[in-house]
């Protein structure tokens, strides 16, 4: 076991990746601070091998690699050294799945070409919690280490699978609840989820939203996949869809357990007079940056703002402006009705649609990745419950 002269124990770090070229770099980095020593696993079999003759501290792998691959060695790690910090580094992924991944708490990616200098803050990070932490209270707050895998959980793998491309079918139990599901993927690719509980059976999109909701249970890897194809649908945004999907629920199963039945009457006859509601679910099912519920003339009767990066005031102001002029020019070419506006810029999509018998619109503006049927299906159904008050 090293020490450093102090008699203190070195940070054991083993850092695992079938590019030599990129393990060098990380290597030479690390063993240039005196409190630490690192060493190098060309496979995933090799680390296994040195895991279980030596203890380590810190695993960082590559995600992508013949035979073990880094899903796999994450597996064993998380089940023979669940003490074990991991850090994944991968190639593949966007912006929007590991903001994300990230902001959930529990999966960091790094991905190549990364900054040496970020790893090793993310990794001083995990030192300097672990070597202060005291017990189990403080090895719990570690979780919040951002960066490191304190436990593994589906969505985690179902990323890690569509980031490595993998070909496969997840196997997903929960012997408690009655519940069994399965998620095939084809080079990285989402093509098929269905599910089995005792209210019944679903595929496609539904069956994978419903196994994101679940919580708890076991889930393993087949190699088979079925030739049934029920998603086609961006992986990516698959993804993001199913958080947004979740915490809808979640918000929903919230405002029923807190009412009793005679409020939540009250409270569903109210809603149908108020905006506030409308507005909050179109945001959730658009994953929106901001909604305005507008006049034709250009005056605003309500809005909800979820990101500071957008100027609200600002982009009211010149909404209100633009709205009239487009009927303007729709009458001048004899148009009829302004039905539907689409602008799609590079960083953001705008969607305009008028509400059936009224002289009212609906404007989303979400981020550019997010579908615009998403955005379509949001506005349509909260135009029902919008004709209903006017």
């Amino acid at each position: 076991m090293s020490s450093t002269e102090s008699g203190k124990k070195k940070r054991q770090i083993l850092v695992v990746d079938d590019e030599q070229s990129i393990a060098i770099g990380i290597l030479k980095m690390l063993n240039q601070e005196p409190d630490t020593e690192a060493v190098h696993a060309l496979s995933g079999e090799q680390a296994q091998d040195i895991l279980n003759n030596q203890p380590y501290d810190l695993v960082i792998t590559d995600i992508r690699m013949p035979g073990i691959n880094g899903i796999d060695l994450l597996k064993h790690v998380r089940s023979h050294f669940p003490n074990i910090g991991v850090i994944i580094m991968t190639a593949y992924g966007s912006p929007e799945v590991q903001e994300e991944a990230s902001r959930r708490g529990s999966l960091f990616y790094i991905e190549k070409p990364f900054d040496l200098q970020k790893l090793k803050s993310i990794i001083n990070d995990f030192f300097s919690k672990k070597e202060g932490s005291k017990g189990a209270a403080q090895a719990e707050s570690d979780s919040d280490i951002q960066g490191v895998i304190p436990g593994l959980q589906l969505m985690d793998v179902v990323q890690m699978n569509c980031l490595s491309r993998m070909t496969c079918t997840l196997l997903i139990k929960n012997s408690e609840e009655n519940k069994q599901g399965i998620i095939c993927f084809k080079r990285g690719d989402i093509t098929h989820a269905e599910t089995h509980t005792s209210s019944g059976s679903r595929s496609g999109k539904d069956a994978f939203f419903e196994i994101a909701s679940w919580s708890g249970g076991s889930f393993d890897t087949l190699s088979e996949i079925p030739e049934t194809v029920t998603i086609v649908d961006n992986w990516e945004q698959l993804l993001i869809e199913s958080l947004a999907h979740v915490k809808e629920e979640e918000n929903d199963s919230a405002k029923q357990n807190q009412k009793p039945k005679i409020q939540t009457e009250v409270a569903q006859e109210n809603d149908s007079g108020d905006t506030t509601n409308m507005l909050d679910r179109i945001m959730a099912s658009a994953t929106a940056d901001a909604v305005f519920i507008i006049t034709q003339d250009g005056f605003v009767i309500d809005k909800r703002l979820k990101s500071d990066k957008l100027d609200l005031d600002k982009s009211s102001d010149q909404i209100s402006k633009m709205l009239p002029n487009i009927v303007e020019v729709s009458q001048a070419i004899h148009g009829g009705e302004v039905n539907e506006i689409n602008l799609r810029f590079k960083e953001s999509i705008m969607m305009v649609r008028n509400v059936e018998s009224s002289d009212l619109m609906i404007i989303v503006i979400s981020p550019s990745n997010v579908a615009s049927g998403n955005m379509y299906k949001a506005i349509e159904r909260e135009s029902e419950n919008l004709k209903k008050i006017i």
